[in-house]
């Protein structure tokens, strides 16, 4: 792999092989992962936009047990303000431009790695609805410096896709499931207090196609995700031996589910509109809870979310203190997931 950007970029079977690399360095055990490759003396940037938890302390953590090291920058904060508009006249509130930054950071870093999501309501001007999402699923910062990058660049988030989480999903899924494929796996939008972006949900979508499981996307009316990712994961899923049905019973959609997957996400044509404007409908509010009732239609499913997650709006207390709940889980392979692609990138 020269870069970890999209899912999409690489075949279910290569995916398969970093989830094989991952759960055998999870195998190992805690401390240095003895069975990857030395990459003591190699350095690892890390440039966080937007907040994080799971995915700054998972790459850190993955470098270091494979004996490198990461240093983190938050622009804005501890940064200059960073352009990345050809012929931009830069005499604003941004400070260096991305034609010299990426080939700085690559010149000073051993692979580099972004998280640059946009939010979702405000910030669009006069661009709202589907030309907003039309130009921010184009993740320009992130390819552009991908471009002039002479070093990988791995993909911490970005508005269209989020394939460390992805690729942690696979390996908890392969965990839960022994054999994924042919089993029956939803995924279901939750009611939120904020519109949020789909770059999770698309990568938790083709997670369940690369593994080959039989998927439903559950949503109300009007919450597709983008046609585009959707007919990708169908054509995928179907590849690899399962299929892909979007629909809106709940009732009949969670019956015999093995895997229930919740997250929220936001109208594609609400994308640059206010938040008031964006936040989902309350009446959604109610129904659109994952809760014992729900969980009780499945066939004994294991319940997944990316976390961070709001108690009692997203999934209840019940659902997820609940032994068949796998949040801790799937977030801790975060840091084995992070490990494979890592020791992928820079491994001889």
């Amino acid at each position: 792999m020269r870069h970890f950007l999209s899912t999409l970029d690489h075949s279910s079977a290569d995916l398969a092989q970093l989830v094989d690399l991952a759960l055998r360095f999870k195998g190992g055990g805690r401390g240095p992962i003895r069975s990857g490759p030395d990459l003591r003396g190699r350095v690892l940037g890390l440039v966080f936009f937007n907040p994080s938890v799971r995915t700054r302390v998972s790459c850190e953590s993955a470098m270091a047990r494979l004996g490198g090291t990461a240093t983190a920058l938050s622009p804005g904060r501890d940064t200059w303000r960073f352009e990345e508009r050809p012929g931009a006249m830069m005499d604003g509130d941004t400070q260096e431009h991305i034609a010299e930054l990426a080939p700085v950071l690559a010149g000073l870093c051993d692979a580099v790695g972004i998280r640059k999501a946009e939010m979702m309501s405000g910030g669009n001007g006069a661009r709202g609805g589907a030309a907003a999402w039309d130009e921010l699923k184009r993740d320009t910062f992130l390819t552009a410096f991908a471009e002039r990058s002479e070093v990988p660049v791995i993909n911490l988030e970005s508005n269209s896709s989020h394939p460390c989480q992805g690729l942690a999903d696979m390996a908890t899924l392969r965990e839960l499931c022994g054999e994924p494929r042919g089993q029956r796996y939803v995924l279901t939008w939750a009611w939120h207090p904020k519109a949020l972006p789909v770059a999770t949900p698309h990568s938790q979508l083709l997670a369940a196609a690369d593994s080959g499981m039989r998927i439903t996307l559950l949503r109300p009316e009007g919450y597709d995700l983008a046609p585009e990712v959707i007919r990708a994961a169908g054509e995928r899923a179907e590849a690899a031996g399962g299929g892909l049905e979007v629909s809106s019973d709940r009732e009949l959609s969670l019956q015999g589910a093995k895997i229930v997957c919740a997250k929220s996400w936001g109208r594609l044509d609400a994308y640059g509109q206010s938040q008031e404007a964006a936040r989902p409908a309350d009446e959604l509010r109610e129904r659109w809870i994952v809760n014992e009732e729900a969980m009780a239609r499945t066939a004994d499913a294991h319940f997944m979310h990316c976390l961070p997650i709001r108690r009692n709006v997203i999934a209840t207390d019940a659902v997820l203190d609940s032994p068949r709940s796998a949040v801790v889980r799937q977030a801790t392979n975060r840091l084995w997931s992070a490990a494979a692609i890592l020791a992928s990138l820079l491994g001889e």
